[in-house]
């Protein structure tokens, strides 16, 4: 990295325009699951004709013109899509050229999130700057279904007194937000509430608003609590990204994941997109098994570097 910053670059990060929307999505709909967020981005760029101040286009110098070579959305984390030329000396030279190019124009995200070989490639280029990571996931595996699965078997489901899974309303907030936390802390390592309370309540609200937060009661302890639960974190490019999935930890055990997350499935194909997708650590056994038993294949591998 510190010999593209010394030399000319061959290409140049600047803020995306109308123009380019169109070329962006192409880009992201050569692999859509890979590119949700990117593609949830420019839709609503696209639905709008506004193009938010987070999308960046990446353009390689050729004469007087810039072609766009590939694109980063910079929000509260970052994603690059930087789609390989089959050539493997001008792809080291387009990260390279991004990577001293995001250092030196952006402020560090949350985090780095996608596709594995581009987000871990840049993270070696960046980590003298923006390092250290607090956490560096390497391997997660990317998974996509884009059918309905066979709904499974709760056990004991009468002890639970199960209500049906449904999209989650405002009056369900002051219930469904403890378990979002406790689902945050546990994945990510730290408490939304102490970090940025506002942002966090926020977004569960938009989420409610659009119909996208999935929620399932039962009686746990003699109280009637969530226990189920999901979001549609990303929804672009027809492709939902399924994050926050969580079971209350009294309600676990008894084959509650799996059938959550099929109901989810279906629910969320009815509502959003024909394609649902997540990803999912790769030492996280449990979860790997609920997702192969509805039916996710495996797609991808993603990475994520938190900070």
């Amino acid at each position: 990295m510190t010999d593209s910053l010394l030399r000319r670059a061959q290409h140049v990060l600047a803020p995306a325009q109308r123009r380019d929307l169109e070329d962006m999505t192409a880009m992201c709909a050569v692999d859509p699951v890979a590119y949700v967020v990117p593609a949830m981005y420019l839709e609503a760029a696209q639905g709008s004709g506004v193009v938010p101040a987070g999308l960046w286009g990446v353009r390689r110098r050729t004469g007087w013109s810039k072609e766009l070579v590939g694109l980063v959305w910079a929000g509260a984390n970052l994603s690059a899509v930087l789609p390989s030329t089959g050539d493997v000396d001008d792809d080291d030279a387009v990260r390279a050229d991004v990577a001293a190019a995001i250092v030196g124009r952006l402020n560090r995200p949350a985090a780095l999130v996608g596709d594995a070989a581009v987000t871990l490639d840049l993270w070696g280029r960046v980590e003298p700057w923006w390092g250290p990571a607090r956490e560096v996931r390497s391997r997660q595996e990317s998974l996509a279904i884009a059918s309905d699965p066979e709904p499974g078997v709760v056990t004991a489901a009468d002890a639970l007194q199960l209500e049906p899974l449904r999209q989650a309303t405002e009056d369900d907030y002051e219930k469904l937000l403890p378990a979002c936390v406790h689902m945050f802390i546990g994945e990510v390592g730290y408490d939304p509430m102490r970090h940025g309370r506002a942002a966090y309540e926020d977004r569960l609200h938009y989420l409610i608003r659009a119909g996208r937060a999935y929620v399932q009661f039962g009686v746990v302890g003699g109280r009637r609590e969530v226990v189920f639960k999901a979001e549609v974190g990303a929804l672009g490019g027809g492709v939902a990204q399924l994050q926050g999935v969580w079971v209350h930890p009294s309600a676990r055990g008894r084959g509650l994941a799996r059938v959550g997350i099929a109901q989810v499935i279906a629910a969320v194909r009815a509502d959003h997109a024909p394609t649902v997708s997540l990803y999912v650590n790769d030492f996280n056994a449990a979860a790997l098994a609920a997702y192969d038993a509805v039916g996710f294949r495996r797609v991808g591998t993603f990475a994520t570097i938190m900070f």
